[in-house]
């Protein structure tokens, strides 16, 4: 693995000061990029999410996006595979119990060889861990230390992931992946307002849905309706739609159209020019 931190080091060269304050407060806001065909997939797009949550510490990255996105290619090319990349903004300042004065952050980037085990028999469970209500922490604020999804996932079992529900008995979304479901053909998914993350996956998710004239509704989603769905996929960046077999150990889906779907997605996001920019 390779690791960019002002220079190009090995994993085991790569060192964090003890007093890190994103340690103690979990302000280390990441992205997770990959590549396909050794190219950057949606990088403007993490780049903009990636700024977005500084924005909500008040912190900034001084780094413009096409030098963001020149170091995470120079990283590729010395790969020389496809990559899995992990982009971490460690916060700079002056943080203690009787301050904060954020000034900036750091960059670092992890990239390394993206490999992807076949799926086979895929199994979800439902939390009992409540997604932190947005009025605490924002959906959009992807930081390192959720203790929401730290708890969640304790309870995840040979599992893929774990879906959250929020405050209100809604539907949100996995630890690490964005839900929809199929119902009588029409595909549905927790809107943003529900208190997810915005997916660049997802995104390109519906787009595809809608090229191919499937319709699509997003909107609050009750628990009921996952049990009761034809279907369940979810979305994240490594592995793009994951079609699920069955949930809480008992409740089985079918997995037509999610199938239909994965093997439809590289050419599509392929096809769309502003996941290359």
């Amino acid at each position: 693995m390779l690791v960019w931190r002002r220079a190009w080091s090995t994993e085991a060269e790569t060192k964090l000061d003890i007093d890190e304050p994103g340690f103690l407060y979990g302000g280390v806001a990441y992205e997770t990029l990959r590549t396909y065909d050794m190219r950057l997939f949606a990088p403007k797009y993490h780049y903009e999410r990636l700024l977005n949550t500084l924005s909500h510490m008040g912190l900034n990255l001084s780094l413009d996006y096409p030098t963001f996105r020149r170091i995470l290619e120079e990283g590729i090319q010395r790969l020389g595979k496809e990559a899995s990349i992990r982009v971490v903004a460690v916060p700079r300042g002056r943080f203690s119990a009787f301050e904060y004065a954020p000034s900036h952050s750091e960059l670092i980037v992890y990239v390394r060889e993206l490999k992807l085990e076949p799926l086979g028999y895929v199994k979800v469970k439902v939390s009992n861990v409540r997604k932190i209500d947005p009025l605490s922490t924002p959906a959009d604020l992807k930081v390192a230390g959720r203790t929401d999804i730290l708890l969640a996932k304790r309870s995840k079992g040979d599992a893929y992931d774990v879906i959250m529900i929020g405050s209100r008995g809604q539907v949100c979304e996995g630890t690490f992946t964005n839900v929809f479901l199929v119902k009588e053909d029409k595909v549905i998914t927790p809107s943003i307002d529900s208190g997810i993350l915005p997916g660049i996956t997802r995104l390109n998710t519906l787009r595809l849905c809608r090229t191919l004239g499937i319709t699509v509704e997003e909107r609050w989603v009750e628990l009921s309706e996952l049990y009761g769905a034809d279907e369940l996929f979810l979305t994240h960046t490594s592995r793009g739609i994951v079609p699920v077999n069955e949930i809480d150990g008992w409740r089985r889906y079918e997995t037509e159209l999610g199938r239909f779907l994965s093997s439809r997605f590289e050419e599509f996001i392929k096809s769309v020019g502003e996941n290359w920019e």
